[in-house]
């Protein structure tokens, strides 16, 4: 083993041997620390103190670090960071330890302990997240915010695949629930399971779903509905809501085979056998109704009183 106690530059990690073939182009990496040793026979470095890893338009910094020229794996921990632009939009995250892969194609990252990351538009919160590619995943996810689509989700597990438009796909599962809000009303869905599709528009939850709609203004009636399955219409801006599905709006009670609820307008469709209650002890009695008078006065057919 040498020891350097000044910067060092490693240059080139190279795929390890074995029958690998070389890269067609490879990307130079960068590691510096303030100190470090090297095993030229294994190809593996350890750093500490101000550990500084840069390749291509990412840069990982920590307190401690280790990496090989030849399987191209590098791992970092204590007060980790991760900066920079990847597959043009701006990351910056934080985590407690960190493991890349530069084998793979743009490189693959993994976090894990109270990571902390903005990428393009989205935040993420999680115990673990992954990053490879146009794919990302998480676990115990606390909070992931899409700001495009003023979208805040938590669950047990997120997974997802992005694109230069945005996010293309994504899945939640394990006591999901998720706000999404705008000028007029807050919205909340609960749900198992929870999937996005950019190109149906459309987002579904499975398994105990739950939405509730909130007005902000009071110009739209509060409701809530529950089913086994929920498809909400991005652009369209329907839930379809089906499987025992029943809802609560304005002290009625309905039920159905398919519930249609437009939450911009308020508007609830029953469709399927429907039935509807309505509890009598909330309703606010008429203003036409007569506050006093044992019955309605009578009227003769001329207009005047008998």
């Amino acid at each position: 083993m040498r020891n350097f106690s000044a910067e060092i530059l490693l240059s080139v990690l190279l795929l390890a041997a074995g029958g690998a073939a070389l890269p067609a182009a490879p990307v130079a990496t960068q590691l510096t620390a303030d100190a470090m040793d090297y095993d030229m026979e294994s190809g593996e470095f350890k750093a500490q103190g101000h550990v500084t890893l840069k390749r291509e338009d990412v840069t990982l910094t920590s307190a401690y670090g280790e990496a090989s020229t030849k399987t191209q794996k590098a791992r970092l921990w204590r007060s980790v960071r991760v900066f920079g632009t990847y597959r043009g939009e701006k990351i910056d995250a934080v985590c407690a330890e960190l493991t890349a892969d530069f084998s793979v194609s743009g490189g693959s990252y993994a976090m894990k302990g109270s990571v902390d990351a903005a990428f393009g538009s989205r935040v993420l919160r999680a115990a673990t997240a992954r990053l490879s590619g146009q794919t990302f995943g998480a676990e115990d996810v606390t909070h992931f915010e899409d700001k495009d689509r003023n979208m805040v989700m938590t669950c047990a597990a997120l997974s997802g695949d992005y694109d230069a438009q945005g996010l293309r796909a994504a899945e939640g599962k394990g006591n999901v629930t998720v706000v999404q809000q705008d000028e007029e009303k807050v919205s909340r869905l609960w749900c198992d399971a929870l999937s996005y599709s950019r190109a149906a528009d459309t987002l579904t939850g499975t398994g105990s779903a739950k939405i509730h709609v909130q007005s902000k203004s009071g110009k739209i009636q509060e409701t809530t509905i529950e089913c086994e399955k929920l498809d909400y219409s991005v652009g369209g801006n329907v839930v379809t809501a089906t499987g025992n599905a029943r809802a609560v709006q304005d002290g009625r009670r309905i039920s159905a085979q398919t519930l249609i609820y437009h939450p911009d307008t308020g508007r609830l469709e029953a469709k399927g056998t429907p039935r509807i209650s309505v509890d009598l002890t909330n309703l606010k009695p008429s203003p036409r109704t007569p506050a006093k008078n044992d019955a309605p006065v009578a009227e003769s057919k001329k207009g005047g009183r008998k």
